[in-house]
């Protein structure tokens, strides 16, 4: 069952939000940001648990509210109703679309998926990066990166793994608050820690895995 979350207040109101393990909701969530005081930068996450369950658990020292009780951990089924800082969300279950013509769906895509900002995205990092290869063809090479958001992959124009096992599209390194993130761009033919991740908040020492090369993040 594919579950999402639909946000029933504020200015994202209607919107709804694919469950992602790993994924974190907090004032910025994908291309959304929450115009709501009482909801912190980083306040909870998602993740799947081994009986194949959805959590919600709140990061740090925050809560979610379930009608009049704060929690600090809840189970997601479908129809639940909770609440992070002012904004409620609703656990629904994602519909197959029904497609009936062409220009219909071409009209709801263009709807959906508005032309790109005229500003770019780009940021710089508080804590820069460092990408040590530890292992495989680009051995002791290093890229440090400064500003963001930043891809690595196979043959790619950012940055480049030149191992043609590895995919064109590994992981994506982007920033919320002062906070590092890594998401995971293809599945499970890469490894953090020898695990595998959606996305993970980068620590130093921690190593990415992809075909036969190890790289080792770390924080400066």
């Amino acid at each position: 069952m594919r579950l999402e979350l639909e946000i029933l207040d504020g200015i994202n109101k209607g919107k709804k939000i694919p469950l992602r393990n790993g994924l974190i909701v907090g004032k910025t969530v994908d291309s959304l940001r929450f115009d709501d005081e009482a909801m912190d930068e980083l306040h909870a996450m998602l993740n799947l648990d081994s009986k194949k369950q959805w959590n919600i658990e709140c990061l740090g020292s925050n809560v979610l509210r379930l009608g009049f009780d704060e929690v600090s951990k809840a189970r997601l089924i479908v129809g639940l109703v909770f609440n992070l800082g002012q904004t409620g969300f609703k656990v629904t279950q994602r519909e197959g679309r029904v497609i009936t013509s062409w220009e219909t769906e071409l009209k709801a895509w263009l709807e959906n998926n508005p032309g790109p900002r005229v500003h770019p995205d780009m940021f710089f990092f508080l804590k820069p990066i460092r990408l040590s290869f530890i292992q495989g063809p680009q051995y002791e090479e290093v890229y440090t990166l400064s500003y963001g958001p930043r891809e690595i992959g196979f043959n790619n124009l950012d940055l480049n793994i030149k191992d043609p096992t590895a995919p064109p599209l590994v992981a994506k390194f982007f920033q919320v608050a002062d906070k590092v993130y890594i998401e995971n761009l293809c599945g499970d033919k890469s490894t953090l820690n020898g695990n595998s991740f959606d996305q993970h908040l980068v620590s130093s020492g921690d190593k990415l895995k992809v075909g036969s090369n190890v790289i080792e993040l770390s924080l400066l």
